[in-house]
């Protein structure tokens, strides 16, 4: 038997052929088939080729090339006239063995299972009608699966057979066969060979721990019980290389998973807790496929708590957090829960011709032993049972009534209660909230951790919900300094601008009907700035410093984003605001310098719990005094605290208080649009301070209850004016405040203050100073008032309004956009 190198075509005096072998990945879906099939097989296009060009001959992945006896062949790789892809096998059969395998070219080997049919395809054509081939598959062991004969003609055509391989058999091989009397002198092409079968949409990819490349730390072994086969770590985090926020080297484990199909999908483990319980029941899932760094914290999530968590019984559903202890072998979803700290992200397949991925876990505590991992997709339930075996989930909770449909809380109202829409936080989302954001899915170090690779899963999910629904849709975020990917550092400043040009639009082409964007979250009163000191990323003068205002950044974001989104309401986002009127007046500055050019249309106010310790008025107070720009507000992030350290009923109670002390404070003013709340299952970032308003059961907490209530009878108005709220207070300064909405199609209120009666005028003037109307023109008593501009009659653009009493004047601009 000869194994034959295969020459490259320049070197076969046959103009025919001409060209060299090109790296594509391997496993590639290749025909229409394989939309809606699983190919097992590797390289089946000949793209992925090793060419060394100094002995002239080609290796390629997957492939062996054997002559025997007296057969005469040369097998050589073409980019002229392929089926599809860019590369193609040619066999130029000069003379003949005394058998059909004598001249074979063998694609091995693939994983098969007897559970499974298969179905063999692959393209031929020949320089000559009529030539023939055998098509096969069988094992190692030469035993056949299955065989067809074929005859070729001189156009590509598409060939194929089924088999189903005998129990036992795991891996397989597929021969063709060439040597036969009609082939002499001929040239036969081959192409696209695929090793497929059905996909089956719902059913779990199970790895086996120990099948990965395991780091020199990790141990084989087995169950004496129940024959498992598991991995367990043999040093304890900080030993040797780890610490308690990486693995460190040698302590993880590598794992080439092939997916079934694309979507999104949880990250399952069926896990032993040791003895140690609380001691051994920690390690660190990924936050990407891919390599990743085992000495960097930022590539790793700690998955802890398991010690009072997962299921056993085969008709347990996966998805909450369970309750089993140590001592015994259990599922857990490590996607749904948080346990003891954060829940690990979703893991999305996007690319249907890239289903390969690797995938890493980490070391943490020893005593900790892993049996398998698996994934299953997002929207489906698996039983202990399916996990274990292998099969399909269900899409709706098994042995259950589908869920009872409600109403959302606000449905109806006047203004939106709205949440996030994560992966811990979807079940039932529809019967409770009617506004819609994507959590953290959305920064730019989520969708882009790794520089042109683009991870839009969550973000899409949470998109089309809120468009197949109705509901207002809130980008969360373009610009956020602590949270931008760490690869931007690298760069230069005119690279960083033009990959954040590129980041912006690449969101706009793909959400092209969003309802807000928060262009940039937490970059007043120095939170989170760019500059590679308060945060991660250092691009601030990619988008011009801090400059004149001190937030020239801010503004030229805010403009980018405007060329951009020119249908979407910008807003700006902080926390730390409410209540605290230092802060209010610092990010007042920064909104009235976008307000100048018309920039900015929304205000974002985070409520989380930390940030509403104080008093129901000076929560008010500071929305007032956003209010008083003319913008309207959201507040983005509300969430609510629990006493985790006393009982049930005690934590019940401590949120239920809370609540009803600081929800009304937004709803009830005139000026904030709706109410966000950051997550409302447990899994929600605030999980250990019991901000959760359901159980893992399902059961409403007390302050959930309260809140559909309160909704529910609550007569409250988004107005375009807050004139009443402010009727109380008699200004004691001369103020022309920002026109209200802004920008505004095409009505407008302008709201000034007058401290004693005075004679007022108040104009409007197009941006070359030529006055367009007076709206004011008299004496008017002591007061806050209120005028409204029609501009039906005017074109876009801007325009200023100017008022004068005594010796005071002011001038602001607004925008016009029809």
């Amino acid at each position: 038997m000869r194994r034959l190198t295969i020459p490259l075509l320049k070197d076969i005096a046959r103009p025919l052929f001409q060209g060299a072998m090109l790296l594509l990945l391997a496993g590639a879906l290749v025909s229409a088939q394989a939309q809606s099939q699983v190919v097992v097989n590797d390289n089946g296009g000949f793209e992925d080729a090793d060419v060394t060009v100094g002995e002239d001959t080609v290796g390629v992945t997957g492939w062996t090339f054997e002559l025997q006896g007296d057969a005469d062949a040369n097998f050589i790789i073409t980019d002229q006239g392929v089926h599809s892809g860019e590369r193609a096998l040619g066999v130029v059969v000069n003379g003949l063995g005394s058998s059909a395998w004598h001249i074979q070219a063998i694609n091995e080997p693939f994983e098969v299972s007897s559970e499974k049919e298969y179905t063999f395809s692959v393209w031929l054509k020949s320089t000559s009608a009529g030539s023939a081939v055998d098509i096969t598959a069988g094992n190692p062991d030469f035993d056949e699966f299955g065989r067809s004969s074929v005859e070729v003609g001189t156009e590509w055509a598409e060939y194929t057979f089924t088999f189903t391989p005998p129990a036992g058999d795991t891996v397989g091989r597929a021969p063709i066969h060439f040597n036969f009397a009609d082939n002499e002198g001929d040239t036969l092409w081959v192409d696209d060979l695929s090793i497929s079968y059905p996909k089956i949409v719902g059913e779990p990819l199970i790895v086996e721990a120990e099948s990965g490349d395991l780091g020199s730390e990790w141990a084989t072994e087995t169950d004496d019980e129940d024959s498992s086969t598991y991995v367990t770590i043999t040093t304890d985090y900080n030993e040797t290389s780890g610490m308690a926020d990486y693995p460190g080297v040698n302590r993880t484990i590598s794992y080439d998973v092939t997916f079934p199909d694309t979507g999104s999908y949880d990250l399952f483990a069926r896990i032993y807790i040791g003895d140690d319980t609380f001691n051994d029941d920690s390690w660190f899932v990924p936050v990407r496929f891919g390599e990743l760094n085992p000495d960097s914290a930022s590539h790793w999530q700690v998955s802890n708590g398991l010690a009072s968590a997962g299921f056993n019984s085969p008709e347990e559903v996966v998805r909450e957090a369970g309750g089993l202890g140590e001592g015994t072998w259990k599922w857990v979803n490590l996607t749904k829960n948080a346990y003891q700290s954060t829940t690990a992200d979703t893991f999305m397949i996007s690319d249907p011709d890239s289903l390969m991925r690797t995938f890493q876990v980490g070391a943490r505590e020893n005593g900790f032993r892993i049996d398998k991992i698996a994934f299953g997709l997002t929207d489906y339930y698996y039983t202990v049972e399916n996990l274990n075996n292998g099969e399909v989930g269900s899409p709706t909770p098994p042995d259950e009534e589908p869920p009872v449909e409600m109403d959302p809380i606000a449905e109806g109202k006047e203004k939106w209660l709205g949440n996030i829409y994560s992966s811990a936080q979807i079940d039932g989302f529809t019967n409770y909230w009617n506004q819609v954001t994507a959590e953290n899915a959305g920064k730019w170090g989520s969708v882009e951790g790794t520089r042109d690779q683009m991870n839009w899963g969550p973000l899409d999910a949470a998109y089309d919900l809120a468009k197949e629904n109705g509901y207002p849709y809130r980008f969360h975020v373009l610009i956020w300094g602590g949270q931008q990917p760490g690869w931007i550092n690298d760069l230069s400043t005119e690279e960083q601008r033009e990959e954040i040009e590129e980041w912006m639009d690449a969101v706009a082409e793909r959400y092209p009907d969003m309802d807000y964007v928060e262009v940039v979250n937490e970059g007043s009163n120095g939170h989170q700035l760019p500059d590679g000191q308060s945060g991660d990323a250092n691009y601030i003068e990619a988008l011009g410093g801090t400059g004149e205002t001190g937030h020239d950044w801010i503004i030229e974001s805010f403009r980018m984003a405007r060329e951009r989104f020119p249908d979407a309401k910008l807003m700006i986002n902080d926390y730390g605001i409410v209540g605290n009127t230092s802060a209010t007046r610092n990010y007042i500055d920064i909104i009235e310098d976008l307000q100048a050019e018309g920039l900015i249309d929304v205000i974002g106010v985070q409520s989380h719990a930390f940030s509403t310790r104080g008093s129901a008025n000076g929560m008010r107070t500071t929305l007032n005094m956003l209010a008083n720009t003319g913008l309207p507000i959201q507040s983005t992030e509300m969430d609510i605290d629990g006493d985790p350290g006393g009982s049930q009923s005690q934590s019940d109670q401590a949120q239920l208080e809370d609540i009803q002390r600081i929800f009304p404070v937004f709803w009830e003013h005139p000026a904030v649009m709706g109410v966000t709340l950051w997550g409302w299952r447990p899994g929600l970032w605030r999980t250990d301070q019991d901000a959760f308003l359901v159980r893992n059961n399902g059961d409403e907490r007390p302050a959930l209850e309260w809140l559909r209530n309160y909704v529910d009878s609550a007569e409250v108005e988004f107005a375009v004016s807050i004139e009443e709220e402010l009727a109380g207070d008699m200004p004691d300064e001369f103020q022309l405040r920002q026109n209200y909405p802004n920008p505004f199609n095409p009505t407008t209120q302008i709201m000034y203050d007058v401290p004693a009666a005075s004679e007022v005028s108040l104009k409007v003037y197009d941006i070359t100073g030529r006055l367009i109307q007076t709206l004011v023109s008299g004496r008017k008593s002591a007061g806050t008032h209120t005028v409204q501009f029609d501009a039906g009659n005017l074109s876009s653009g801007v325009y200023l309004y100017r008022l004068e009493t005594g010796s005071h004047a002011q001038v602001k601009r607004m925008m016009l956009i029809k």
